[in-house]
């Protein structure tokens, strides 16, 4: 289950976002572990075309008096790929989560950063609430990959393919979602780059406690 993942500002997130034509790149919300129930940055095309709008990592909301706050009989912030059929977002409305890396751990212990050097997409679902005016997120999680499951056993987060064509599909509102089963397995690989893996000190900080080692799979394509 990801749980935390950063944003860097001198990542090249801005030229990254206006490679695949999102908009409103001011938007942008930058930091280090963003934190579940916080506000976030997606890409969506709700308004015609890709722009960053602001959205709550936590799928499921509930009504406050005059406020929506993250529901508390559902935790949300992770979509499991088995339960997509099941999802009507799935189908209408899908997301892109700008990121640099994330972080995970084995039963809340050993956690590790993961990531490739890179900026890259998770792929989400999202939410409109109070007609339109508030989003929120989730994101998309696959069954652990075989040479990651010894850092995180349960699962591996949905990465975008660095291609703009699948980012405009993904984010298109066509409710039919076969073209995207052959992406629902996990890869290791990103434009070309290993993911790499750090040994941290504590989930939640930047410090490491040994240097990023490569994680390699010569059967992953790499798309």
């Amino acid at each position: 289950m990801c749980s935390l993942f950063d944003t860097d500002d001198h990542a090249g997130i801005e030229r990254f976002l206006e490679q695949v034509g999102a908009r409103h790149r001011e938007r942008m919300r930058y930091g280090k572990r963003h934190r579940p129930t916080s506000r976030i940055s997606i890409v969506t095309t709700r308004h015609g075309e890709p722009e960053v709008e602001d959205a709550i990592w936590h799928l499921y909301l509930q009504k406050d008096g005059e406020d929506y706050r993250p529901h508390k009989k559902y935790w949300s912030i992770n979509s499991n790929w088995r339960k997509l059929p099941q999802r009507p977002e799935y189908r209408h409305s899908r997301c892109l989560i700008p990121a640099t890396a994330w972080v995970e751990s084995q039963h809340g212990k050993h956690p590790v950063e993961f990531g490739f050097g890179l900026p890259f997409f998770f792929c989400g679902l999202y939410k409109p609430w109070d007609d339109g005016q508030l989003l929120s997120c989730s994101i998309i999680t696959l069954p652990a990959h075989e040479h990651t499951a010894r850092y995180h056993e349960k699962s591996f987060p949905m990465i975008a393919p660095a291609s703009r064509e699948f980012c405009r599909r993904w984010l298109s509102d066509t409710p039919d979602t076969s073209v995207f089963e052959p992406y629902l397995i996990p890869r290791i690989q990103y434009a070309g780059k290993p993911l790499t893996v750090a040994p941290l000190k504590q989930a939640t900080s930047t410090e490491y406690i040994a240097a990023p080692e490569k994680i390699e799979d010569p059967a992953d394509s790499g798309k």
